[in-house]
């Protein structure tokens, strides 16, 4: 029996030869791809990175489609010599639900899946330091200054907490990186340590640490350009760069820190006692000296930076209801200025930008106004264009006038004051203590603290 012929055509056979050019394997065919997402649910604005194996140097297309066909997402790369390839993308605004998403052309292709909700993730993770460090500069008998490297974060660091022996000391913005220190005490070893927090309250379980030892007083060599000096004389030559404690004895002191005196020469500073040049204020009584402060025999001076004042009173001379607080003698207006203080024992300590007269005295307990009664009348606000917003500050106890009846309404006021005025007339609420690095003994802390809490004032 013959067996038939098979008869093929040109058009089948050319047919034939173009599929076996097309998928037949060949030498430089592309080698199967992978994909992985560096997560499988997010939110719009967040970041992916695909990843993953392909032929080596080739390009890497990547799409990603929604649930509605269409293509948010479009991008590629080329694999390096090995084959690995990564592509980052963010979840584009008004994508929602799930996304498909596919890298590779043709056959040799690999899939994902992406869920996109509308809801951001909660941010659970803490900032964190790669190369932490934390340092102690113009250390004194009674203060100091941190130095610390910045933490990084995903999100953005927003505040450091400073710790001493494990105690809350301060909270600083997150764009700040030092810490000044003040109220130690002489010749003591303290260890310092820095936590780091952001906008999801995540804080850091560690941070940079450090050991220091304030100076001690008297003995050991003389003080260098690069040492802040120590004085109990009354008198110190102190080098701008490195700052310096002068006290007279027990009675006063100051803390000069770093870099607050201008200039780079040395200078004198002085602090004795001397007789009150103006009569105490009506209803004060000194709890001790008038002392004066200067610096190269100016009797005023206005420093870069606060400086601390610690002036001692008699504890023996305060009766029920009084309190001690720290005054300084205005030269233009020749009137004594409450600064309020921060008491310790028998020494009131506050922080000032500028020298002058100071002393301590004590306030007597303030008499309850009877109901109906209102406050009395400011004798130099009649007629100023600011006499009703005077008056009803005073009626909600957020300021009030001199105690001979005058109110000064051109007097100028400090930010401290301003911030304390503003809390009382809106009776605003907030965690007490220093908000900002110079406020830890500020007589306004808490009022500062308040309106920094409320978004009121905000920090350098």
């Amino acid at each position: 029996m013959m067996k038939p012929k098979i008869a093929v055509s040109f058009q089948t056979a050319l047919m034939l030869l173009v599929m076996w050019v097309v998928f037949a394997p060949t030498a430089t065919a592309s080698t199967g791809i992978s994909l992985l997402l560096s997560k499988t649910a997010a939110s719009v604005g967040e970041s992916i990175t695909a990843s993953g194996t392909t032929g080596p140097n080739e390009w890497v297309p990547l799409k990603a489609v929604d649930e509605s066909g269409g293509i948010p997402v479009f991008d590629s790369t080329k694999a390096d010599a090995n084959g690995n390839y990564s592509i980052d993308f963010k979840i584009p605004a008004g994508v929602s639900g799930t996304l498909t998403v596919t890298v590779g052309e043709g056959r040799n292709v690999a899939n994902g899946i992406l869920i996109v909700g509308t809801t951001p993730p909660a941010d659970t993770t803490a900032p964190s330091w790669s190369n932490a460090g934390l340092t102690a500069s113009s250390v004194t008998r009674n203060s100091l200054t941190l130095t610390w490297t910045s933490a990084t974060d995903n999100v953005g660091v927003t505040g450091y907490r400073v710790y001493k022996d494990s105690a809350l000391l301060s909270t600083v913005s997150g764009g700040s990186l030092s810490c000044d220190v003040t109220g130690l005490t002489p010749g003591t070893s303290y260890t310092f340590k820095v936590k780091a927090g952001d906008a999801g309250g995540n804080w850091s379980t560690s941070g940079p640490s450090t050991s220091v030892t304030t100076l001690s007083g008297g003995g050991g060599g003389g003080p260098t350009t690069t040492q802040a000096v120590t004085s109990v004389t009354g008198t110190a030559t102190v080098t701008p760069g490195a700052g310096g404690f002068i006290g007279l004895g027990s009675e006063a002191s100051i803390e000069i820190p770093a870099n607050a005196l201008t200039g780079t020469g040395a200078v004198e500073v002085k602090v004795r006692k001397v007789t009150a040049s103006s009569a105490v204020p009506a209803g004060f009584k000194l709890a001790g000296s008038v002392y004066e402060f200067s610096v190269d025999g100016k009797n005023s001076y206005n420093f870069n930076k606060d400086v601390v004042i610690t002036l001692s009173f008699d504890p023996s001379a305060l009766a029920p209801g009084e309190k001690p607080e720290i005054f300084y003698f205005d030269e233009a207006s020749g009137q004594w200025v409450s600064l309020g203080g921060t008491v310790s024992g028998n020494t009131v300590t506050v922080q000032v930008d500028h020298f002058t007269k100071f002393a301590v005295m004590i306030a007597g307990k303030a008499e309850a106004i009877p109901v109906g009664q209102g406050p009395a009348e400011l004798k130099d606000i009649t007629g100023h264009w600011a006499m009703d917003s005077i008056n009803k500050l005073v009626a909600l106890d957020a300021i009030s006038g001199y105690p001979d009846g005058t109110f000064k309404p051109d007097n100028s006021i400090t930010r401290a004051e301003f911030a304390a005025v503003l809390v009382k007339a809106f009776k605003l609420e907030g965690k007490g203590g220093g908000v900002f690095a110079d406020t830890a003994v500020h007589w306004a802390r808490d009022y500062i603290a308040a309106a920094a809490a409320n978004g009121v004032v905000n920090g350098y």
